[in-house]
């Protein structure tokens, strides 16, 4: 019988779901999805503003109906596997009752900063048999507030989504392509970094995401380098396949973890110059798969050189794309929270998960 999973979260292309929801078809899995927040926008009241105030608010009759219309779902398909994610909609108790109803294993992702982990997270920890963290750091943490279960499970690149070849026009390539490109939303510090390097005039600098135009209204440069939208998908990848540097300017509430843009880039094969990532840089090393800075100065000197050794650029690009293929896609994510939940049906083939320092 064909193992099946259910994927509680979105199941738009961009989400992390999609990934692991592809990851798991290569595996061999059949999967569905029961989004929790379009459920809470069906069963909220009060119109237009009701299912805007839900974002804002907690509505315990409302999160019962989802929690109910949740357990429903698990007793009518028996996953094999419950995936959920950073949702603030389930409950301890819908998890207890799935596991008095029904033979699954559940394992929820956490992708995110401890920033926004809520006392609700914690209530639902000891129901799940694997909590897979995508930093290395937060394990000890995640034990500490009562994970019986947690195993580091980075983040990943995705070549189904994020072609590494993709195919494009010239046009394309000159649109959306830059001596140096920035593809994420604003942070401050983020801002200050771009301000700094977008003022030179010796290279050409794009800035993609949303949020900047309203953030830096006053600063000239950063608006001028900002090209009024996101990238997703195909636009993304030509982006970064087309610039010859991308820069990766991680969240500081992220540290030390690499975020989704660390392997996104090196999935596509673009030449990346990353911020402090110390979880993957004895696996990622700097000159041989990632190039990384320390300060702004640092930044300056690495840019400029690698903008004068074409040659350079391509085989780190390709060092990096090499090692993500091989090594970290979401295809080894999912082998790797098979292997630690479900055992009995982790497969036996070259998709069983290798050590995260793999090199190549």
């Amino acid at each position: 019988m064909t193992p099946h999973l259910l994927i509680v979260g979105s199941n738009s292309p961009h989400a992390l779901e999609s990934a692991y929801e592809r990851a798991f078809h290569q595996l061999g899995w059949s999967v569905s999805y029961w989004d929790p927040a379009a459920v809470l926008q069906k069963v909220a009241r009060g119109g237009r503003v009701g299912r805007f105030m839900v974002d804002f608010l907690t509505v315990d009759p409302w999160i019962r109906k989802v929690n109910r219309e949740f357990v429903l779902k698990a007793i009518e398909e028996k996953p094999t596997l419950i995936l959920t994610f950073t949702h603030r909609q389930i409950r301890a108790g819908a998890l207890a009752q799935i596991r008095a109803a029904v033979d699954t294993a559940l394992v929820n992702i956490w992708p995110d900063t401890l920033v926004n982990w809520g006392t609700h997270h914690t209530a639902n920890l000891p129901m799940y048999d694997l909590v897979a963290t995508y930093s290395q750091q937060s394990v000890a943490q995640l034990q500490r507030l009562g994970a019986s279960n947690v195993a580091w499970i980075p983040l990943a690149g995705d070549p189904d989504y994020h072609r590494p070849a993709a195919a494009c026009t010239p046009e394309e390539a000159k649109q959306l392509g830059a001596d140096i490109t920035f593809i994420g939303g604003w942070r401050p510090e983020r801002e200050a970094v771009l301000t700094q390097l977008a003022q030179s005039s010796r290279y050409t600098v794009k800035i993609w995401g949303p949020e900047w135009g309203r953030r830096c209204k006053g600063n000239e440069i950063i608006t001028s380098a900002w090209q009024g939208r996101p990238l997703f998908g195909h636009e993304l990848a030509t982006s970064v396949a087309n610039s010859r540097i991308n820069l990766n300017i991680i969240d500081p509430t992220n540290y030390p973890a690499a975020n989704m843009r660390f392997f996104e880039l090196a999935v596509i094969g673009g030449l990346q110059v990353c911020s402090p990532c110390p979880e993957m840089e004895d696996t990622f090393r700097h000159g041989e798969h990632v190039f990384y800075y320390r300060d702004t100065a640092e930044l300056e000197a690495v840019v400029s050189s690698l903008l004068a050794d074409e040659n350079h650029r391509q085989q780190v690009a390709s060092a990096g794309q090499r090692l993500c293929l091989a090594a970290h896609t979401y295809t080894h994510r999912a082998s790797a929270i098979l292997q630690r939940s479900l055992p009995r049906l982790a497969p036996a083939s070259t998709l069983l998960p290798v050590d995260i320092t793999t090199q190549v």
